[in-house]
């Protein structure tokens, strides 16, 4: 029979991709994948989660992802399900996130002859997934049943190694989809069959070391002895570089070189640095010509992903110095400006790079160089504090929805950020005083897309309260994604930053042009009028609006102290952040003028 025959197969699968190493599946509905999804809802060893709209369910996958550095296995049935997955393969590759993506399909005699609800599934995600597994119709044969077993583990191992992305594997099933009782001998057989061949045991393929070459090590170690104005700097960074903490910071302080971190980072927010030169501002600071001027470089050692500050483009550009890329996946040179990249594992890179690097006195740590930096840093944070504490109103502004989130983390908080405005509010606002905090983003392919469906995913694998900072296009992009949030079991604050659109594009070169003083510029600031009360009541959210200071840290702190999913509706001025980022340019450069000298 049919139905049993894709059942078994099915089952050898889902267990095949368990003993890999699959812990989560996360499931849409649909017909065709009926013998999929029985075979995963019955398997111990795998937790399932159900989501309605299949590109919010792969982002809530790729957020668990994140969260556990294993793939999560999505599962969709036939037609343009599974092309909803497509934006998070995309940001899954370009982000280094493992996925697992198992799309069911109609038989070969279903295809290109107008059947319905099938297309061509083949290469669904083209080079986007890092391999494309087809599995054809199930075969009941002893070599085809370990040839499924082998295919299963070399997609989890695939989906990690040598570079971790997605990777797609399509099914073909074909109708009955339904088991039924295993009566003959020859569905008896087919059971002991399966049964034997998950008991011979998956391959185990082990994990490449990626070792730096001692060549490089001993190159950039002479480059960091004889430097005395270097540069370490750390763009955005998967939650798990947080391990890596310890290592930059004797980094620190054996070069005697001020680390530049953004707040995506993971070293950010920590004690791990308290005692080498850090630098939070670097962003404003190098917005400021005069002081980019100043602080030019002889050496840079840039750890992982490119900033995502926009004055560090033209910083580097200018510098004319060694540039070395340390960091294990991917070619992270925006601006072309590397000379020398290091791939290889992170830590072990560092571990013999310090190892190389005799450490610097105290003394030698607080030279000229060190002190530029430092004077900037304490300007730039000093100017920062002023823009805040300058107006009386207690009125809500970008700036001040970010610094007080960050503030009013418990320690051991998931910090999510989403693109555009809120990483940078959370870069320039957030202040490193908060507690030990891991930062989430999405900054693969850095689109609005998916940003709430990815946070529910890794609150499904985070055992401390997670927030969020969104801004309302980037809310109404995944309203779907709030249908996740029932899968959460840690407090979930999601503080919904209000200013009537798109406000990033006037802080663009956009907002000069003749073109924007018309109506046409809604064309990108796409001003809405949404009401984040109706989206709460749809999903069962608790709901606060607040338009001051003092009632967002009331919300904060009432969201903070329950067990479910909180929205907090910050409602600042629609034109505010550009405001308040001119401002801030003006009080920056007047403090750096008294501070370093123009």
């Amino acid at each position: 029979m049919l139905g049993n025959l894709q059942a078994e197969w099915a089952r050898l699968l889902i267990g095949s991709f368990v003993d890999a190493g699959v812990r989560d599946a996360v499931i849409s509905p649909g017909s065709r994948s009926t013998p999929l999804v029985l075979a995963a809802v019955a398997h111990p060893g795998l937790q399932c989660f159900d989501l309605i709209d299949e590109r919010s369910a792969a982002y809530f996958a790729l957020g668990q992802a994140r969260v556990t550095g294993r793939p999560s296995l999505l599962l969709a049935t036939s037609g343009t399900a599974g092309a909803n997955y497509f934006p998070a393969v995309v940001e899954a590759g370009a982000s280094y996130v493992p996925l697992l993506a198992l799309t069911a399909d109609r038989p070969v005699e279903l295809v290109n002859c107008g059947a319905n609800q099938t297309i061509d599934q083949l290469q669904l995600f083209g080079s986007h997934a890092r391999e494309f597994f087809d599995l054809g119709m199930p075969d009941p044969s002893p070599r085809a049943l370990r040839a499924l077993r082998r295919l299963a583990s070399q997609a989890v191992f695939t989906s990690q190694y040598p570079r971790p992305g997605a990777v797609h594997l399509n099914a073909r099933l074909a109708k009955p989809l339904e088991p039924g009782a295993a009566n003959s001998s020859v569905e008896l057989d087919l059971v002991s069959r399966v049964d034997e061949t998950l008991r011979r045991g998956a391959p185990r393929p082990f994990a490449p070391r990626r070792i730096p070459e001692a060549s490089a090590i001993a190159e950039l170690a002479k480059a960091c002895r004889r430097s005395e104005r270097g540069l370490i700097v750390c763009g955005p960074a998967p939650q798990f570089q947080a391990n890596s903490r310890t290592l930059i910071a004797e980094l620190g302080r054996r070069t005697g070189f001020p680390i530049l971190r953004e707040a995506a980072s993971q070293i950010r927010f920590c004690a791990e640095l308290n005692d080498v030169a850090t630098v939070d501002g670097f962003g404003v600071l190098l917005a400021d010509v005069s002081f980019r001027q100043r602080a030019t470089p002889e050496l840079v050692l840039q750890l992982g992903r490119c900033p995502t500050a926009g004055a560090w483009g033209s910083f580097m550009a200018a510098a004319d110095c060694p540039h070395w890329v340390l960091g294990p996946d991917g070619w992270n040179d925006a601006e072309n400006t590397a000379t020398h990249l290091l791939t290889a594992d992170l830590d072990a890179s560092l571990a013999l790079l310090t190892t190389r690097l005799p450490a610097r006195p105290a003394q030698a740590r607080g030279n000229e160089w060190v002190a530029l930096w430092a004077s900037g840093e304490r300007a730039a944070q000093a100017a920062i504090d002023q823009e805040l504490q300058a107006t009386s109103s207690p009125e809500l502004t970008e700036g001040a929805v970010a610094r007080h989130l960050v503030s009013k983390l418990p320690a051991g908080s998931l910090l999510a950020v989403g693109n555009s405005l809120p990483i940078r509010a959370v870069d320039t606002y957030g202040r490193s005083t908060a507690g030990d905090l891991r930062v989430w983003s999405q900054r693969g392919a850095s689109g609005i897309d998916g940003v709430m469906s990815g946070v529910f995913g890794a609150a499904s694998r985070w055992r401390y309260p997670v927030a969020l900072l969104i801004g309302d296009v980037s809310f109404l992009h995944d309203l779907s994604g709030l249908h996740a949030a029932r899968h959460v079991g840690v407090p979930v604050v999601i503080v919904l930053v209000q200013n009537q659109g798109g406000r990033i594009f006037e802080q663009l070169p956009l907002a000069q042009h003749p073109a924007a003083k018309d109506t046409t510029f809604e064309h990108w600031t796409t001003p809405h009028t949404l009401d984040g009360s109706h989206a709460a009541a749809m999903y069962g959210l608790a709901y606060e609006r607040v338009e001051q200071i003092a009632e967002l840290e009331q919300a904060l702190a009432t969201a903070f102290s329950s067990t479910g999913v909180s929205l907090i509706e910050a409602v600042v001025p629609p034109h505010g952040a550009a405001e308040q980022s001119c401002r801030l340019r003006q009080r920056i450069a007047d403090a750096l003028a008294e501070a370093v000298g123009e």
